[in-house]
């Protein structure tokens, strides 16, 4: 079996992740706490260094109050430029 990873969606779930975080004023140290996910793990995933897990996803969806579809949801992302 082939492992797939799909980089251009793991920015995108980063970036929609931090966007919804920092919407609501939640800063990564506070969400850490909340969650009880490392604040490494939590800028690596904002990142798009890391492949997160969809317990995870599950988890940041149940702290900021949304449904986890939300996180999933690109539509109003910026266009960032790869480096």
């Amino acid at each position: 079996m082939k492992y797939l990873k799909d980089e251009d969606f793991i920015n995108k779930f980063g970036q929609k992740l931090k966007q919804v975080r920092e919407g609501q004023g939640i800063s990564q140290e506070q969400f850490a706490l909340l969650t009880d996910i490392s604040q490494s793990q939590i800028a690596r995933t904002e990142l798009g260094q890391v492949n997160t897990s969809i317990s995870h996803a599950a988890t940041y969806a149940k702290f900021l109050k949304i449904n986890p579809m939300e996180l999933f949801d690109f539509s109003d992302l910026k266009v960032k430029d790869k480096k």
